[in-house]
């Protein structure tokens, strides 16, 4: 079936690793898949306001952000959205409060910070948060989250909301939280009602395993040589490292580049 979109995670997949800049041979492709009317995908944890990697070099079509809460187009207008429910926001900051968890929220207009800790700093500066920022509008409700802590402290926060959210190693002290259910696949399934592009049309890059129901739902789904290898595992094909050009090596061997 011929391809129409190819689907990029960030960290890692387009870029060597966390906050680092993306790969030059990374750009060309989506410069080439886009000049060839293939469509182009960031799909994300972070929010589609918030990935300065990519900013001024590549120049996606459509955002699965918030690893699918949020679908956004080129020009950053939301297009769907997933909030958390209230009463659940509320209990799972004051399990976070009482257990000394950090946790950081995202908005579809910024991340805020609920529950502060002091490993939170360097993550928090790498996205230029500020941690004493709350959402001024107090009625506001987030689409998912961002826990710091430890393994240990994960496993607890996941045992205690284990029907509503999923929790997710995110790599170093950071892991997601997401709402049960929704994943980078629901941003393909908006993909789909938006545009019209089948998962049997879609080639989907990712390392780790905010990307593993992604990457099994694509047509092609790519694991990267420096991934997870719970990734490597349900992947159609593993290329190189991302600062490898795994990326742009995976398009030729399957001559869509």
């Amino acid at each position: 079936m011929e391809i129409k979109a190819v689907i990029f995670d960030v960290d890692s997949t387009l870029t060597s690793g966390i906050n680092e800049p993306v790969v030059e041979s990374a750009i060309e492709a989506c410069r080439l898949l886009q000049e060839k009317g293939i469509k182009v995908i960031i799909a994300s944890g972070r929010p589609h306001y918030g990935i300065p990697s990519i900013e001024g070099k590549i120049f996606p079509d459509y955002y699965i952000a918030c690893n699918g809460h949020i679908f956004a187009d080129k020009e950053l207008n939301v297009l769907d959205v997933k909030y958390i429910d209230r009463d659940l926001f509320e209990k799972i900051n004051d399990y976070c409060q009482k257990h000394n968890i950090g946790v950081f929220w995202k908005y579809v207009d910024g991340c805020y910070v609920n529950v502060y800790i002091d490993k939170m700093k360097p993550i928090l500066a790498s996205l230029k948060m500020n941690p004493y920022d709350k959402h001024p509008n107090l009625k506001a409700l987030p689409v998912a989250g961002a826990l710091v802590g430890t393994k240990q402290e994960m496993e607890m926060v996941q045992a205690e909301f284990e029907k509503e959210i999923d929790v997710i190693d995110g790599g170093y002290i950071l892991f997601d939280l997401d709402q049960k259910g929704v994943s980078k696949k629901t941003g393909m399934e908006m993909l789909e009602k938006v545009t019209g592009i089948k998962p049997q049309q879609c080639v989907a890059f990712g390392d780790s395993d905010n990307d593993l129901k992604m990457v099994e739902y694509a047509g092609i789904g790519v694991a990267m040589g420096n991934g997870y290898d719970t990734v490597k595992a349900i992947a159609d094909y593993v290329t190189d490292s991302a600062a490898n050009d795994g990326i742009i090596k995976a398009l030729r061997k399957f001559k869509i580049l």
